[in-house]
């Protein structure tokens, strides 16, 4: 029987038991999906089977399938969980951007490259095994990638509405834009010389978007925006 006092906090003994499995199962679920990006990126999809990530994830391969059910679950579970950081981190930023709409966007943007940096072997996994994946996987892949895009688009028609963008421009394109520009980082950041880090690429992107985006009478407003990439 747990002592009173470690459960003053609220909980009762069956619940500070379910947390504590829960914690567990997501620690178990981190390894193996850390486990996927790293042999994957190395050997590919079919060139992986179920023992070797068992035993690069340090578990069983019945936990594996347990909290997955099979290798295309655990891709699609690698790939919704980068697009889960992404979402977390451009509400975050946006958040913090506060009311201004080309702000947000700016902010949004900038957490979009920042995880795709912090989490390159993730990005080239989506990319390298998207075409092994079933109709159905792929489809949740897209959906998941689209609620990132839903709610950069949101600050975006925002800022249309203000008056603050050229009149008739394509929010869906600009977005789009947007998300390739941050996924291309990831992918093709070798491109540019060492000395150039996620952060001036971010500042660069950000002010060759809005000169191309903001209305005229907008752009003194975001000056900061358009000059930091110079």
């Amino acid at each position: 029987m747990a002592d009173p006092q470690e459960l003053a906090d609220g909980l009762t003994e069956e619940e500070a038991r379910r947390e504590i499995s829960d914690v567990r199962i997501r620690w178990r679920t981190r390894q193996v999906l850390d486990a996927a990006v790293r042999l994957m990126n190395g050997n590919g999809f079919h060139a992986v089977s179920m023992q070797a990530l068992a035993k690069e994830a340090d578990i069983s391969v019945g936990l594996i399938y347990k909290y997955f059910g099979g290798k295309e679950d655990v891709v699609v579970a690698v790939v919704l969980d980068l697009v889960g950081e992404i979402q977390s981190a451009i509400s975050e930023r946006m958040a913090a951007a506060g009311a201004d709409p080309v702000e947000r966007l700016a902010a949004g943007f900038a957490a979009y490259c920042t995880v795709m940096d912090s989490h390159r072997n993730a990005s080239l996994l989506t990319y390298r095994q998207s075409g092994v994946l079933s109709s159905q996987a792929r489809n949740r892949v897209k959906m998941g990638e689209l609620s990132n895009l839903s709610t950069l688009r949101k600050a975006a028609a925002q800022a249309a509405d203000a008056g603050l963008l050229i009149p008739g421009i394509d929010l869906d394109l600009l977005v789009f834009d947007l998300m390739l520009l941050a996924q291309g980082w990831a992918l093709k950041s070798w491109h540019f010389p060492p000395s150039y880090d996620v952060g001036r690429y971010i500042a660069a992107q950000t002010a060759a978007v809005l000169r191309s985006s903001l209305a005229d009478d907008a752009r003194q407003t975001y000056r900061h925006l358009l000059e930091a990439g110079a």
